[in-house]
């Protein structure tokens, strides 16, 4: 189920749009389990009502007259009454829980896919912990609001009609009393839920701010224990966790104080019915059954009355919840293909760069009229200082961003032009870090490669001079490395990283620092495996230790995001440039 992102209106905050958004997109998909539930709770209202009514020919006929002939009629209409509200109270809740369930599951997977699908340059200007939090605390706290408002709202705003209803029937004039008090809930139903919506809006970003927290020093304690850190961090949290304490405070004062004043408004209904009654039992305008009745009935109004108050407060918490949801997922992307793109033909894998430009958010020039042709099949490297705009050439490959001029093509087709699924489908990657997931290692390394066999993933394995460490691990290809793969080590993580570059076999190969991290010995290792990957398949190598590069088939050196020097590492070393004083100034540390 796919939505289109909705334009959002310049009052984004409006409680009519919101609610009227839900409604549209995951309410009414749903219409059909919807109007069995109304149907339910129609009959729980008028249930409802009926129990108020029964209690004058309780009082009147069977206690007070004594009819003998109503004594079965009277208890079995009871009972029956009872087990229809039952029965219709029962499908009820699980219908509406059922819907509320779906429309929050429905709205997880478009946040998913829209989120999965966004441009990397406005994901990494997220927090992984804020995005975490609106998968989470903040559709959690929706899926609370739409369980208690829809249900709430269709079925106590029902009953409280069904007992006006009774009691108009019953008496005009002691309604009119009860009726004129009851608009009196308005004021403070709305002054609550404003006050919810504001502070329910600063938890959730202080939620997703502590999550932050704890993922970093939790996720880096080794850090924080090596600089011993510990109190610095506690310091940090108790900060986060103190500011979601006052205003988890401020919401529970308010749910708090709309208790009393419900209380009070209840009781001025009571009272007023009480006095007007006895005033009109006084004058024979009434019966005691009847008086009662409408009692009953004016008693049993003042539950859902209250209700309402509360359904009001948990609206505004979840609609701050959707609001923050709906602002993410209206963010429109800006990495998109064209109209009738074509799939991405690779015969070669030749790379040319042509007067391309790129600059940064921030407004960072990484690339100006760069010119840059890669010859298919051969091993190319980037290197040079650091901001020199190496990574960023790389990321504009595939395309994770995509220039401000100029244009890509590979094998003579602009990258603009294809599908970015055919793009990426061409161009394998290696990076410094490494990204394995909670699973098997089988699983890590066909990750990309879902058809592959066992057999093709062993093969890949070996490749990549993984598969001795894998057999001698506790279950083979089926251990689960955990996450991150905090059980392997970095040579590890990096093979496994080669042998699901190996299983795509994709005839692009991009390798980002991939030995960067590792030590002497592990890099000697993992470059032997490289060197298998890159045999037969168009390179380029983003590398900071130049002894990476020296068997490179072609060296471009750049400097502020211009190719200042090109050729092989002995060519470049004869020049006695820019590269000659980074391969020196490497030589000498």
């Amino acid at each position: 189920m796919t939505r289109q992102n909705q334009p959002t209106p310049s009052a984004n905050s409006h409680t009519f749009y919101l609610v009227k958004r839900l409604m549209r997109e995951y309410l009414a998909p749903h219409k059909g389990r919807l109007f069995m539930a109304i149907i339910c709770m129609i009959l729980v209202a008028v249930c409802t009502a009926l129990t108020a009514k029964m209690i004058q020919p309780i009082l009147d006929e069977l206690l007070i007259n004594r009819n003998e002939a109503l004594f079965f009629i009277v208890p079995a209409i009871v009972v029956l009454i009872f087990f229809i509200k039952g029965v219709a109270g029962y499908f009820q809740n699980y219908l509406m829980e059922y819907i509320g369930q779906r429309m929050i599951a429905d709205l997880q997977t478009d946040l998913y896919k829209h989120v999965i699908h966004h441009d990397l340059a406005v994901l990494q200007k997220q927090t992984v912990s804020g995005l975490t939090s609106r998968f989470i605390y903040d559709l959690h706290q929706l899926k609370k609001a739409l369980s208690n408002t829809i249900t709430g709202v269709l079925k106590d705003v029902p009953m409280i009609l069904g007992l006006i209803v009774l009691m108009v029937h019953q008496n005009w004039m002691l309604a009119l009393v009860c009726l004129t008090i009851i608009p009196l809930a308005a004021a403070p139903i709305v002054y609550f839920g404003r006050r919810m919506r504001r502070y329910s809006g600063g938890t959730q970003e202080e939620m997703g701010a502590l999550g932050g927290i704890l993922r970093e020093s939790l996720g880096h304690i080794r850090q924080v224990k090596s600089f011993t850190t510990e109190n610095r961090e506690i310091d940090r949290s108790s900060r986060s966790i103190h500011a979601v304490f006052k205003l988890l405070v401020k919401m529970a004062r308010v749910r708090a104080l709309s208790s009393p004043v419900m209380e009070l408004l209840g009781g001025l209904i009571i009272a007023g019915v009480i006095m007007f009654g006895c005033h009109l039992i006084w004058q024979n305008q009434m019966t005691a059954g009847e008086f009662m009745s409408f009692l009953t009935a004016a008693m049993s109004i003042y539950r859902p009355l209250k209700s309402v108050t509360s359904i009001n407060n948990s609206l505004q918490e979840g609609l701050a919840a959707a609001e923050r949801t709906f602002t993410l997922m209206d963010q429109p992307a800006t990495i998109t293909e064209q109209a009738g793109a074509k799939e991405l033909k690779v015969k070669n894998g030749e790379i040319n760069f042509n007067n391309v430009t790129f600059a940064y958010a921030d407004g960072h020039t990484a690339t100006q009229n760069l010119n840059l042709h890669i010859p298919a099949g051969k091993k190319v490297a980037l290197v040079g200082a650091s901001g020199a705009g190496k990574s960023t050439i790389l990321n504009l490959i595939p395309r994770f961003y995509d220039p401000k001029d100029g244009h890509i093509e590979i094998d003579g087709q602009k990258i603009a032009d294809v599908t970015l699924n055919s793009l990426r489908q061409n161009i394998g990657l290696v990076t410094q870090e490494v990204a394995l997931f909670n699973d098997t290692i089988a699983n890590n390394i066909a990750y990309g490669s879902p058809l592959a066999s066992r057999e093709q993933i062993e093969q890949a394995a070996k490749d990549a001079a993984a598969y001795d460490f894998i057999i001698q691990s506790e279950n083979g290809f089926d251990t689960v490395v955990g996450e991150d793969g905090f059980s392997l080590s970095g040579g590890q993580r990096q093979r496994i990283a080669i042998a699901r570059a190996m299983l795509k076999n994709a005839p692009i190969l991009l390798l980002d620092e991939a030995t960067s991290s590792l030590d002497t010995q592990s890099e000697k290792s993992i470059q032997d495996a490289l060197n298998t990957l890159m045999r037969g398949r168009t390179s380029l190598i983003v590398a900071h230790r130049l002894s990476t590069t020296q068997d490179a088939d072609i060296i471009h050196v750049l400097d502020h995001g211009q190719v200042v020097e090109t050729g092989t590492h002995k060519e470049l070393l004869e020049k006695d440039g820019v590269y000659a004083n980074l391969y020196k100034m490497q030589q000498q540390s």
